[in-house]
């Protein structure tokens, strides 16, 4: 099992399968992050569930989520589902995220059933063997001590040649490469695999923005917030197999950067792809 001091995973397994309190509605809760906003990465994996608790026989292929508010990690989350479309091959739903009333999240995402046809793909660079590579999570445990956000668990294990850069303040290209895997095996539910990616998605995407700057997380003068995330994908996975997160961002201005990661499994196939644009505003007068 794996040690909770470090992974949370199965309490993020059981955030993910929200309860359904009516017709295509259902009710998530939200756990600490470190803060008292809602991890995004909770909402979108959240959401992904709602939508495909509506659908038979189809997986998704895309999703596409637009952050409207901070949510409330004290307060429930309602999931609402709507029907948009069930085609021959295709379905389409949109879910909004509710927190009093309030909208706070908009997704939509389209389902395809299973079909063979042409295939290629972007090939995977040469890197390390992730097993060689220095667990990053205890390292970011030792990193964050005494940080004002301090240390939370995390659902699966992060390694990269460069564990310390999330706190570093060196300047660096706008690109990074991290394996990430469950500590644990899971179920061979689809569902629950692609719902715990949609989570994991959106740890460290948009830090790759900040590297060029010399910027780091914790930097007082920085309010860094997802805006919009957009996953595709492209083959079935395995949370608890080697996931590889080829990261890059190809711009930053106004405020905003865009960051883009093609995903690939242990074998070298390229299972998904994701964009996401954040906020990455820095505060005039605030300390440096």
């Amino acid at each position: 099992m794996p040690d909770t001091a470090l992974y949370n995973t199965e309490e993020i397994l059981r955030l993910l399968q929200l309860k359904e309190t009516g017709p295509d509605v259902f009710r998530g809760e939200s756990h600490f992050m470190g803060s008292p906003n809602v991890f995004g990465g909770q909402v979108l994996g959240q959401s992904l569930y709602a939508a495909v608790r509506t659908v038979d026989g189809r997986r998704p292929h895309s999703m596409h989520a637009m952050f409207l508010l901070a949510g409330n990690h004290r307060l429930p989350i309602d999931y609402e589902v709507e029907r948009v479309r069930d085609g021959g091959s295709f379905s389409t739903r949109r879910v909004v995220a509710l927190q009093e009333g309030k909208r706070i999240f908009v997704m939509s995402a389209s389902f395809q059933a299973e079909e063979t046809g042409l295939s290629h793909q972007k090939s995977m660079p040469d890197d390390t063997d992730p097993e060689t590579l220095e667990p990053g999570v205890p390292r970011w445990k030792e990193l964050a001590a005494g940080r004002t956000r301090g240390f939370q668990p995390v659902p699966v294990d992060f390694r990269s040649r460069h564990q310390g850069d999330l706190f570093s303040t060196h300047t660096t290209e706008p690109t990074k490469q991290v394996w990430t895997r469950a500590p644990m095996r899971m179920d061979n539910d689809p569902l629950m695999h692609e719902a715990l990616f949609a989570y994991v998605s959106d740890y460290g995407l948009l830090w790759t923005a900040l590297q060029p700057h010399g910027i780091r997380m914790g930097d007082p003068r920085l309010q860094i917030a997802s805006l919009d995330h957009t996953i595709w994908f492209h083959r079935p996975l395995r949370m608890d197999d080697w996931l590889r997160f080829e990261m890059e961002s190809p711009n930053a201005s106004g405020g905003r950067g865009l960051c883009l990661a093609h995903v690939y499994d242990s074998k070298d196939v390229l299972v998904a792809t994701l964009a996401q644009e954040g906020l990455i505003r820095l505060r005039q007068g605030a300390a440096g």
